[in-house]
């Protein structure tokens, strides 16, 4: 998986990512001399599409909030679920667009040592809870399963750690480490042999793996591989376009006629005398060859546009018919479902493991598969209104639905302010019993009385 690795980190990577890798992404063409190849690829630029469809996807899937249903102790842990203050949101994020890139990813759920921890009291007072750990898939360097089955339980991983060490008062050097996790136990190893052993109360290795393009344990795809080499092509003729246009824009003067030894100075404040025959013109490239570079890259723009949102968001620039539309969306929102329940299913075992750590009930998690953003508008409000108003559906169903219609805010509590609302009815209606009982009695006889000639009269009516 590591040649398609090194294409994903290079279009992910940014423009000086692939400066420092010129030599395999923008070789260096036959008899070009180094400086001006040097200054060829200080010109070039990336233009991040790959990135761009990554981000939108990510957005798309994690577009509401996780819901975290549970013991409050897990609305607390949610907050922070890594140790460094990223809530679950964020962490989540962080963990779909590895995945996203490099086709898998994953997490493993860690608890601190605890040591000179007798209570509950010590534990809350240094902080002792379960954290999270990302880990990208190029860190993930071995694994093996407990059989050959398909479904086995890994029995060792194999993950690749970079340490930071103090050096002297104020340096600090980079050590590589490998890190060997097997149920219950682990071992850490540098380049001269091993240096730390330990234990943890689990049977099992706490790492949970995230895939968006799986193809076998801890192994994958990455599902935009293809609109990465387009977005390398497109990377190298953009730079060739971008080096050609600065050349072209300073032609060369010819001088014809004129011998080696003669002087000529050229500029707005000279003026050239010549000889009969003698000439001096400017030689400037052909525009066209720039026309059939930028209709390339248009193509190419237009390719990788088209297949990476089709593919991942469902949508597409050319017109079609609704029923062409609404085929391509359920298309779309099938990837992006089966993403989120990936996701979903993930981030439960993470938090079941965290759940065995601290021996809690763990909570349930729940991602929103609605992936399209569709704001009511102000004829379906009113529809939904009279719905409620008639008592065709309650008012938790109107709530929602102006909920998930982008009306209301996605972090508005349903039954809060259903209670609310009902203890402010009740409020109402008690004050205005209580002023009818507080008018004086002449009011409320003169009442009954102006009642009684009115029905007097109306029957009247109906006699005559």
């Amino acid at each position: 998986m590591m040649s398609d690795w090194q294409i994903m980190n290079a279009v992910v990577s940014g423009t000086q990512s692939l400066r420092q890798q010129c030599a395999t992404y923008l070789p260096q063409e036959p008899r070009e001399d180094d400086d001006a190849y040097t200054t060829r690829v200080k010109r070039s630029v990336l233009s991040p599409f790959t990135l761009r469809l990554i981000e939108n996807a990510a957005g798309l899937v994690l577009r509401r909030p996780i819901t975290v249903n549970g013991d409050p102790y897990w609305q607390d842990f949610s907050k922070n679920v890594d140790g460094l203050g990223s809530s679950i949101n964020e962490y989540a994020r962080r963990i779909l667009v590895s995945a996203l890139t490099y086709g898998h990813s994953g997490t493993m759920v860690d608890f601190p040592p605890g040591e000179g921890i007798r209570t509950l009291a010590d534990e809350i007072a240094l902080g002792r809870r379960p954290y999270f750990i990302p880990i990208q898939a190029p860190s993930i360097w071995g694994w093996r399963q407990e059989t050959s089955l398909p479904s086995s339980q890994l029995s060792q991983l194999r993950i690749h750690e970079t340490a930071v060490i103090p050096d002297g008062d104020f340096g600090e050097t980079q050590e590589d480490r490998m890190r060997v996790l097997y149920p219950g136990r682990y071992e850490l190893y540098n380049n001269e042999g091993e240096v730390e052993t330990g234990t943890y109360t689990l049977n099992e290795i706490p790492f949970v793996p995230l895939y968006t393009n799986r193809t076998g344990m801890l192994s994958s795809i990455p599902p935009l591989l293809d609109i990465a080499n387009l977005n390398i092509t497109h990377y190298q003729r953009q730079a060739d376009l971008i080096h050609a246009l600065h050349i072209a824009a300073m032609p060369i003067l010819v001088l014809e006629g004129w011998d080696e030894t003669d002087n000529a100075g050229v500029g707005v404040n000279y003026a050239l005398s010549m000889q009969t025959g003698n000439k001096a013109y400017y030689v400037g490239a052909d525009s066209s060859s720039f026309n059939a570079q930028q209709t390339e890259l248009s193509s190419l723009e237009a390719q990788m546009s088209t297949l990476g949102v089709t593919k991942l968001l469902g949508q597409k620039f050319v017109a079609e018919s609704a029923d062409a539309k609404r085929i391509d969306q359920a298309q779309a929102n099938s990837v992006l479902s089966i993403i989120s329940m990936e996701m979903e299913s993930a981030l439960q075992m993470c938090y079941n493991i965290a759940a065995v750590y601290v021996n809690k009930t763990p909570p349930q998690i729940n991602l929103d598969r609605d992936f399209d953003f569709y704001r009511l508008l102000g004829q379906d409000i009113s529809v939904i209104d009279d719905l409620a108003a008639r008592g065709a559906i309650t008012n938790r169903t109107f709530l929602q639905i102006l909920k998930s219609g982008e009306i209301l805010p996605d972090m508005i509590d349903l039954d809060a302010e259903m209670r609310e609302t009902e203890a402010l009815r009740q409020q109402r209606r008690e004050e205005t019993l209580g002023s009818l009982d507080t008018r004086p009695m002449g009011s409320a006889s003169e009442e009954r009385n102006s009642g009684t000639r009115a029905t007097s009269t109306r029957n009247e009516t109906q006699a005559t």
